[in-house]
C-alpha cells in the first residue's frame, strides 16, 4: 500500500513579516482589520505574554517624524511596509529567531476604542 503525501504542508498564509534589518510587511488583511492608512504610526505592546499590534497614532494627529510610521507598498494590494530596527529587534529576540520571522496574526480585541490584533510570534511560517 502506498502512503499519499501533501505537497503542501502548511497553507496559513503569513499575515506579518518581521526582517533583521527593521522592515515590517503587513498584510492587506491586517491592513484592513487596522483601518490602516499611508502615514499612521504603528506600535506593539505586551500583555500577559501576548503580543498585540495596534495603530499607535493616526495620520494628521502628530507632528514631526516617527517610529513605525507605515506607507503603502507599491504593488497596489492594500499592503503596507514600515521600517523600526527597534520593534524588530525586540520581536524577533523574543521569538528566538535572528534574521526574518513572517508569522500570523490571532484575534483582534479592542479596549478604549483602540483595536489591537495578536501577533501569533512563536508560529513561524
Amino acid at each position: 500500500m502506498t502512503y499519499m503525501k501533501s505537497m503542501l504542508s502548511n497553507s496559513r498564509k503569513h499575515d506579518i513579516s518581521f526582517h533583521a534589518s527593521g522592515k515590517i510587511d503587513i498584510s492587506a488583511h491586517i491592513a484592513r482589520k487596522l483601518s490602516l492608512s499611508p502615514g499612521d504610526v504603528i506600535d506593539i505592546v505586551q500583555e500577559a505574554g501576548e503580543w498585540y499590534l495596534y495603530v499607535k497614532l493616526r495620520t494628521g494627529a502628530y507632528v514631526g517624524r516617527h517610529d513605525g510610521r507605515v506607507y503603502a507598498t507599491a504593488n497596489g494590494k492594500g499592503t503596507f511596509r514600515t521600517c523600526s530596527k527597534a520593534l524588530t529587534t525586540a520581536v524577533l529576540a523574543a521569538a528566538g529567531v535572528s534574521g526574518r520571522l513572517r508569522c500570523p496574526c490571532g484575534m483582534e480585541i479592542e479596549r478604549d476604542n483602540i483595536r489591537y490584533i495578536t501577533i501569533i510570534y512563536r508560529c513561524s511560517l
